[in-house]
């Protein structure tokens, strides 16, 4: 293993409940070693450049994080745990909130605003249940060392991303030149018989098949965190009495890209293509589909 390690900090959004999978997809043992999603993506950013990672989880994972990672991270490579808490929100929006009411995250805005006090440098965010692929790391590493005030994002194709055993929600992006022009979420994308389609500001549209979605693979700088609280106070005063809206990352960063005034500066977003398969699981039916991917894959390095 490299290293060559670099002032970078991986943040992995690991609080999330599984509620369509049935469980705590974070802990499934689906690599060809039995290894989490989790671990194979710390693995590959210890060999991309990355020194450290935050972990942003229930308090409930902890012990079970700590038996499946146990032996298994390099000595010059830390780990430490974030707590996402419910009731840890901005100031400003509290008096919107009925946090009893409320059983499940924020969001995977909510998830990264949790680790704050933990990250002062540029920084990854990935999601626990996902694999990228070694080169989406690499690509991370350079394009956060390669300039002071960009943000960025790894990319896929569409195509690669669906389930065939129900719908999927996506980012789906515009980009031009190599530059996020636009990015939303869409919800339970899926294919027709008449093509792709999903659901945007609850209307059913038709989607191009070579269109690339955020997978959470992002690049950050730690102006993130100022935006995201802006944008998930908005979110809140609007949502913060429905038991199941969530802000996502992708809305809080369309907004900083939509931002115009004397004292903010355009933001630039690079993109970046993966060139590699992304896996993931999103029903308890993908699970043998994505171990015999993983294991075709990685039997390769």
């Amino acid at each position: 293993m490299s290293n060559n390690k670099q002032d970078l900090t991986l943040v992995i959004l690991a609080a999330g409940l599984g509620s369509r999978f049935g469980g705590d997809k974070q802990l499934a043992q689906l690599g060809p070693n039995g290894e989490t999603m989790l671990e194979l993506s710390l693995k590959s950013a210890y060999n991309a450049g990355f020194s450290r990672a935050v972990l942003v989880i229930r308090p409930e994972l902890t012990d079970m994080l700590d038996e499946a990672l146990a032996g298994k991270l390099a000595d010059d490579f830390s780990c430490e745990y974030c707590i996402q808490s419910l009731d840890d929100l901005p100031n400003s929006a509290r008096g919107f909130v009925d946090v009893a009411q409320r059983q499940k995250p924020w969001g995977t805005a909510h998830a990264l605003w949790s680790a704050r006090n933990h990250v002062h440098g540029p920084m990854a965010v990935i999601n626990a249940d996902d694999f990228y692929g070694d080169s989406a790391f690499s690509l991370l590493a350079e394009g956060l060392s390669a300039a002071d005030n960009d943000w960025m994002m790894v990319a896929y194709p569409i195509g690669l991303t669906l389930s065939e055993n129900g719908g999927v929600n996506r980012g789906l992006c515009q980009v031009e030149a190599g530059k996020l022009v636009d990015v939303a979420e869409w919800l339970d994308i899926r294919c027709e018989a008449s093509g792709l389609t999903g659901t945007l500001d609850e209307q059913r549209l038709a989607i191009a098949d070579d269109a690339v979605v955020s997978m959470t693979c992002w690049g950050f700088k730690p102006d993130i965190f100022e935006v995201i609280e802006q944008q998930f106070s908005h979110f809140l005063k609007d949502n913060g009495q429905h038991p199941k809206a969530e802000c996502y990352l992708p809305t809080v960063v369309q907004a900083r890209l939509d931002a115009r005034s004397e004292t903010q500066t355009d933001k630039v977003v690079n993109v970046s293509v993966a060139k590699e398969s992304w896996y993931g699981v999103t029903y308890p039916e993908d699970v043998n589909w994505v171990r015999e991917k993983l294991q075709q894959t990685l039997s390769k390095d």
